[in-house]
């Protein structure tokens, strides 16, 4: 649970922290995962592992800032790799080898990155929340040009706002589609920004009362975009012209070890694979089951994939903004699954 408190709608976040910081549970509770984590000891750290012997999980590239927390990334056409920092709002593109360059922005300041998306034109879409305070709401979508320049590029035209935005996609005609958790709903803006329309909200399951609609990809196959919901952890994919006629492709319901479903990609095949923060796993969806391809990460947030046989992964480590006492592992870093043989292709 306490791995997908970032995730969960404001109203749930308030309740966990209000418990935790309440006096001697946080004690008892820091004290006791400070000794499971090995966080006393922050030489020894879990690194990612395939779970089938025709993948490799390697690490790909090293932050240099402790206080990187990377919750997201995205994989631009020419392989290099932009995450961003869930604390500082600091970004970092990294080269096809590894090499981490931090980004020099100017105009609109960031925060706290929850989602990226790149353009074909090289703009980089990017969710910022307001702060990583878990009490705070609010967040925006900015648009960063290939020269650094960060500018403000859309909001909800209501009173709310944006209140927990979360993940960013685009379809294949520059159409951006944002999720935000506590409003459950995914929003859909113009190439420039405007006309923002709310273009999804989850369908009703019977005796579900919270939803919390939070990864996105598009699917350029079925010209749909996929969704996961971090409450429920489920997956859908929601048609581009027809929103109502969405199809849940996974429902975890009320099955044990629940994945905590965060970010996905989907290759031009078709495969999908998601982030199971919950269970620290890669998953490859199958049907409608999900396979675990690797685990042990240190909190993985998000997944892209890049052709032809990579999918890059987010250590994001999120405890430590929970329960400050515990130190993160370092250094955060991001790592890198390359597929075997038809892994990323549907089976016959």
């Amino acid at each position: 649970m306490l791995q997908n408190i970032q995730r969960l709608p404001r109203g749930q976040r308030l309740l966990i922290f209000a418990l935790i910081f309440g006096g001697g549970l946080f004690v008892l509770v820091a004290v006791t995962v400070l000794l499971i984590r090995g966080t006393l000891a922050p030489d020894t750290r879990s690194q990612g592992t395939a779970l089938d012997t025709s993948l490799t999980v390697t690490q790909f590239a090293a932050l240099p800032d402790e206080d990187a927390y990377p919750a997201a990334l995205v994989v631009a056409a020419d392989g290099r790799v932009y995450t961003g920092s869930y604390k500082t709002g600091k970004l970092w593109v990294v080269s096809s080898q590894g090499e981490v360059t931090l980004i020099t922005t100017t105009g609109e300041p960031l925060y706290s990155i929850t989602g990226l998306t790149i353009a074909p034109d090289g703009n980089l879409y990017i969710v910022d929340q307001t702060d990583a305070d878990p009490n705070t709401d609010g967040g925006s979508v900015k648009r960063m040009t290939p020269d650094g320049t960060v500018s403000l590029f859309a909001h909800i035209p209501d009173d709310r706002g944006f209140i927990s935005p979360d993940d960013v996609t685009l379809d294949s005609v520059g159409r951006v589609y944002v999720s935000d958790r506590s409003r459950a709903e995914v929003w859909r803006f113009s190439p420039d920004g405007s006309s923002g329309e709310q273009w999804w909200i989850p369908p009703l399951i019977e005796g579900v009362t919270s939803y919390a609609p939070t990864g996105l990809a598009y699917d350029v196959l079925n010209n749909a975009v996929l969704v996961t919901d971090s409450t429920n952890d489920t997956i859908y994919r929601v048609p581009v012209d027809a929103p109502a006629n969405s199809d849940l492709l996974y429902s975890h319901a009320q099955r044990a070890n629940p994945p905590g479903l965060d970010g996905l990609t989907v290759t031009p095949q078709g495969v999908i694979y998601v982030a199971a923060l919950g269970q620290r796993g890669i998953a490859r969806l199958e049907g409608q089951e999900l396979t675990y391809i690797a685990g042990l990460f240190r909190g993985p947030s998000d997944v892209d994939y890049a052709a032809p046989d990579k999918l890059y992964v987010t250590n994001w480590d999120q405890f430590s903004l929970a329960v400050t006492t515990s130190k993160p592992f370092l250094p955060f870093a991001l790592d890198v699954i390359t597929l075997g043989a038809g892994e990323a292709t549907p089976a016959p």
